[in-house]
């Protein structure tokens, strides 16, 4: 009897210790639970490994990129969402919030915990970056609801809100307590996943009792990353509480940046003390078009990186070639310059000042050849900087390269670094335009004293080339530089009259062009010419003086009309550096692209409108 009695015992300890192997194999396998691939190339993977060994990852049998590894232990954001409906009332509300309770103050590496509870509508029990004992005394003041709902969903997507309040950049955890079936939410399944997703928010779910939906529990949480737990009765949660915490020790958040390419395949394998897991996967291919039916083993590996080189290399060789010839002297000019040019021997060969000064002069050929040219040159002239036409295409490009390049710095999308490029293509013309609206305004308020100076020479007996001499001789810029430009055309045999109205053409001055019609019409009627003068100077003081009334009276709304303008752009950057989450569909969805050029369309038509509202023609 003792001899039977010691064999059954060997047996149980045997099946006993069999058991618990197997058990504690279990909690040492590693296991690829998630890959995802919404923010492409970077990838994040949620991972189980043995409890307190940091796994690593390789893809395609490399090691993984800038590989960053994440605990959820010690997770920067816990939340959990209890059900207080009334289902819940009496004893499993209890169990639920003693074995919740045990759970949260065990989560000592946690930065922030927070506590929803869900019935008819969701509530925070607890404010943001809450501590343990705040969370401990939620719980302790839960109560059943009264009324029947049970809107899970609206749950989950307040406590991914509050995870993205209370811990940016971090892991975040979000565990659901649940008895019944959604009832009432105004947001779907659908919905709450994409934003947990978005948001990086693993989900653990506990399906309490046989009445909950396990079906969309296991959907929430399988497609987080997380696990769902089953407590058939509630003095099973104190256990499942127990298995959930441990779940979280072991399981780890890791990121790195994909060398793959959309379209190809991916063979992720995650090792760890001695263990290793393998899953394989498809990046989605978001390319279109012609790009899209490229197989990829014909556009990667260093075959195609060469050939890419050797086509970029024949194109601008291609482009020198065109460019030599188009700067090559003509047979004609090879043969009439022995005899117009003498040369030196030390300067047989052209300077790099000289090769600049034809790409300049290729440039302003160009140029010519298209439309609006015209207008763009006299734009030129009007700024009075030592600048050539030919001088405003290598301008552009080199303000978009470097908007470009200020963009790939901070990290701007696409679209946001092909909006900076065209402002900074744009930026020389605006300048160019802001340079001559302020030499014509100087010009302008020149203008009076320069016109009771010639009067005062014609009054002393001089004519009126040598009073536009004296103009020449000792005022100062911008009006020294063009009378003196007028006197040097008409030394030239360009009629005086005719340099005028070029002058007036040049400045683009209202109270100019006065000026040049009285010259015009006093040259053929007769009559003297220093009454002229002196009535124009009276007449554009007055004209100036009037203006700057109006200036002054306007200046309210003109103020408005720019606060209302810049308002926008500036809160966007503002918000955009205190909370870059928050801003990030903006620059980065197609949905945030069309709001962009929308507002960016409704700002212009609001500006001109409020222009025309302030403007007044004087």
């Amino acid at each position: 009897m003792k001899a039977r009695l010691a064999i059954v015992a060997s047996l149980l300890a045997a099946v006993l210790a069999a058991a618990c192997g197997t058990a504690a194999g279990a909690e040492q396998q590693t296991q690829i639970r998630r890959v995802d691939l919404g923010h492409f190339p970077r990838v994040a993977v949620t991972a189980i490994a043995p409890s307190g060994v940091a796994p690593s990852l390789l893809e395609n049998r490399h090691p993984a990129a800038y590989l960053a590894r994440r605990d959820l232990g010690s997770a920067q954001g816990i939340v959990l969402a209890v059900d207080n409906s009334q289902s819940m009332r009496g004893a499993p509300l209890r169990e639920a919030k003693a074995a919740a309770t045990s759970f949260m103050t065990q989560q000592r590496r946690a930065g922030s915990t927070g506590v929803v509870s869900f019935a008819h509508e969701a509530l925070p029990l607890t404010p943001a970056a809450a501590s343990r004992q705040d969370a401990g005394r939620a719980l302790a003041a839960l109560r059943a609801d009264l009324q029947s709902g049970t809107v899970l969903y609206d749950a989950i997507s307040l406590a991914t809100t509050q995870l993205k309040e209370t811990s940016a950049g971090g892991t975040r955890v979000l565990i659901v307590l649940s008895d019944g079936v959604d009832r009432g939410s105004h947001t779907s399944l659908q919905q709450a996943v994409r934003l947990a997703q978005s948001a990086g928010v693993t989900i653990y779910t506990i399906a309490a009792g046989a009445r909950a939906d396990t079906g969309a529990l296991s959907t929430l949480a399988a497609e987080t990353g997380g696990r769902m737990f089953h407590a058939g009765q509630v003095q099973d949660l104190e256990g499942v509480y127990g298995a959930l915490a441990r779940e979280i020790q072991r399981t780890w958040r890791l990121t790195y940046v994909s060398s793959a390419r959309p379209g190809d395949r991916l063979s992720l394998e995650l090792r760890a003390a001695g263990h290793s897991s393998r899953l394989d996967t498809h990046v989605p291919n978001h390319e279109h078009g012609l790009l899209a039916r490229i197989p990829s083993r014909l556009t990667d590996g260093a075959g195609s990186a060469a050939a890419l080189v050797a086509l970029a290399a024949s194109l601008l060789g291609a482009a020198g070639v065109i460019l030599i010839r188009r700067l090559r002297r003509s047979p004609v000019a090879k043969l009439l310059e022995p005899h117009l040019v003498v040369r030196e021997e030390a300067a047989s060969k052209p300077s790099a000042r000289q090769r600049l000064d034809g790409l300049v002069t290729w440039a302003e050929e160009s140029l010519d050849q298209l439309p609006g040219s015209r207008r763009l040159r006299t734009q030129v002239e009007r700024s009075g900087l030592r600048l050539r036409l030919g001088h405003l295409p290598y301008l552009s490009f080199a303000g978009a390269f470097l908007a470009a390049t200020a963009g790939a710095i901070v990290g701007a999308g696409a679209f946001l670094t092909v909006l900076l490029m065209l402002a900074g293509l744009v930026a020389p013309l605006a300048a160019l335009k802001l340079a001559a609206q302020r030499r014509r305004k100087a010009f302008d308020t020149q203008l009076p004293d320069v016109l009771a100076m010639i009067a005062s020479t014609l009054r002393a007996g001089h004519g009126l080339r040598p009073a536009l001499r004296g103009i020449a001789d000792e005022s100062s810029a911008p009006a020294r530089d063009e009378f003196a430009r007028v006197l040097a055309e008409d030394r030239l045999g360009r009629p005086l009259d005719e340099a005028i109205v070029g002058m007036c053409e040049r400045i683009g001055s209202p109270d100019l062009e006065y000026v040049a019609t009285a010259v015009s019409v006093q040259s053929q009627a007769g009559g003297s010419l220093a009454s002229t003068f002196d009535t124009m100077s009276e007449t554009v003081r007055e004209r100036q003086r009037h203006a700057r009334k109006v200036r002054a009276l306007t200046s309210m709304g003109r103020m408005s009309a720019i606060v209302l303008a810049l308002m926008p752009i500036g809160l966007a950057f503002l918000l955009t550096l205190i909370s870059p989450s928050y801003m990030r569909p903006l620059w980065s969805s197609s949905s945030g692209h069309f709001l962009i050029v929308f507002s960016l369309i409704s700002m212009g038509i609001g500006a001109l409108i409020l222009k025309r509202i302030v403007n007044v023609r004087s």
